[in-house]
């Protein structure tokens, strides 16, 4: 392999080290203006943001490789550090990591162009020579720059994650989350939406192995939170699982139902907004590969931790009740909500269907028969058996507890009964 101190290629009579040293800010101002005309980030900073920090970096990292040139050996570990850190303060400064790598690969890009073009003929070996160690110089240092980044990022992460759930706790504490939103830079919103979730497994959290079940369920988490914060103005809060958890969404505009929290009308959340709530259901469900359950309450900031109780009492009953995966509020659910209250009549009601306790099988059959809306082939279709064997089992169940979907006076007291949610499938139907 040729080495360029073994050719010594010269360029104006000089070492290619000497000849790129001398011309380290010709260079970096190239490189600067390449950087503004290639680089989507660097285009929008303003000048003396682009002459003056970043021209101050490349000069730094022309210099370092110079210095490789000249010694023929990496950079020194002081050096490596001091790119680290310098990676790191761009990292608080906000510039995006493609930006930052873009700018070391358009700087080596120069660097080589500069030196193949004065080259002459007889030292094109040479020449390709310093752009392999322009290669290997970026191979060095890159991952300096990644790891100063990428450190400084997730502390920040976390700085800002433990701040925001911070605020979420005073919300759910019932405390005045005024101090932890400032020091947070949360701007409280009017009215939140408060979202209980209950998501279901990605077809990978299925496996048999417990390290692709794990790496499955973080990368749902992810794609949740990307999903949500993407989608929303403002701040969301959040505490999330794999499984599910708590959203706090701002809602843009004040509460025009009227009402306080605890009456329909203040539990309903406006057209438009409803509209958001499904759409970032749907997309949830598509981010995670998962069905997702959920509740959404709307509620000032001083009402979030009752908000949160009845959101995810809605999410339960309407989970309890055979409702499809989606978004569900109050007036969605309120008959199976009033008939899950503990009281007498919930006890009442939920007696009714007893007697199939030890019958699942029957139980089931008459809850899909309601969920299909009473339509014995649809049922059969769903239950994987003919539909001769659902009248057989809706005779039996009826003849077991008195009561007959088939009468108009029973069907009420029927779904009053599954509402009341006492009784619940506990084994698959057997055949026929």
């Amino acid at each position: 392999m040729t080495v360029v101190g073994e050719v010594g290629l010269r360029l104006d009579g000089v070492s290619v080290d000497r000849w790129l040293s001398a011309r380290i800010s010709e260079l970096s101002a190239s490189i600067v203006i390449e950087l503004s005309e290639r680089v989507s980030g660097h285009a929008s900073m303003p000048p003396a943001e682009l002459h003056g920090n970043t021209a101050g970096l490349v000069r730094s990292c022309v210099r370092l490789f110079v210095d490789t040139l000249r010694t023929g050996g990496p950079p020194s570990r002081r050096q490596l550090r001091e790119i680290r850190e310098s990676a790191s303060l761009r990292a608080d400064e906000g510039v995006p990591l493609e930006v930052l790598v873009s700018a070391y690969h358009v700087g080596a890009d120069v660097c080589a162009q500069s030196v193949v073009t004065a080259a002459e003929p007889e030292d094109l070996p040479a020449a390709l020579q310093v752009a392999c160690l322009l290669l290997r110089f970026l191979g060095q240092v890159m991952p300096e720059v990644l790891a100063g980044y990428l450190e400084s990022r997730l502390a920040t992460v976390a700085e800002e994650h433990g701040e925001r759930r911070a605020v979420l706790s005073a919300l759910l504490a019932g405390q005045r989350p005024e101090d932890a939103a400032a020091r947070a830079a949360v701007q409280l919103p009017a009215r939140y939406a408060v979202i209980s979730l209950e998501v279901g497994p990605h077809p990978d959290e299925l496996g048999a192995n417990a390290g692709d079940r794990a790496v499955a369920a973080r990368r749902k988490l992810r794609r949740m939170r990307t999903e949500v914060e993407g989608n929303a103005s403002g701040t969301v809060l959040d505490m999330l699982s794999a499984d599910g958890g708590l959203l706090l969404v701002p809602l843009d505009e004040e509460e025009t139902t009227g009402g306080t929290l605890g009456e329909t009308a203040a539990d309903m959340l406006a057209p438009h907004e409803w509209e958001r709530l499904l759409a970032l259901t749907d997309r949830l469900g598509c981010a995670t590969r998962a069905e997702v359950m959920a509740g959404a309450v709307p509620a000032r900031p001083d009402a979030v931790a009752s908000a949160a109780r009845l959101a995810a009492e809605i999410r339960h009953v309407a989970r309890a009740s055979s409702r499809p995966a989606g978004i569900y509020q109050l007036g969605d659910v309120a008959f199976d909500y009033q008939m899950s209250r503990p009281g007498p009549a919930r006890d009442h009601f939920a007696a009714l269907l007893r007697p199939l306790a030890t019958r699942p099988y029957l139980l089931e059959t008459l809850r899909v028969f309601l969920s299909c809306g009473l339509d014995r082939r649809r049922t059969a279709d769903r239950l994987h058996v003919h539909p001769n064997t659902i009248d057989y089992r809706l005779r039996r169940a009826s003849a077991l507890t008195g009561l007959d979907p088939a009468r108009g006076c029973d069907l009420p007291m029927i779904y009053a009964a599954f509402a009341a949610g006492e009784l619940e499938p506990v084994g698959p139907c057997p055949p026929g």
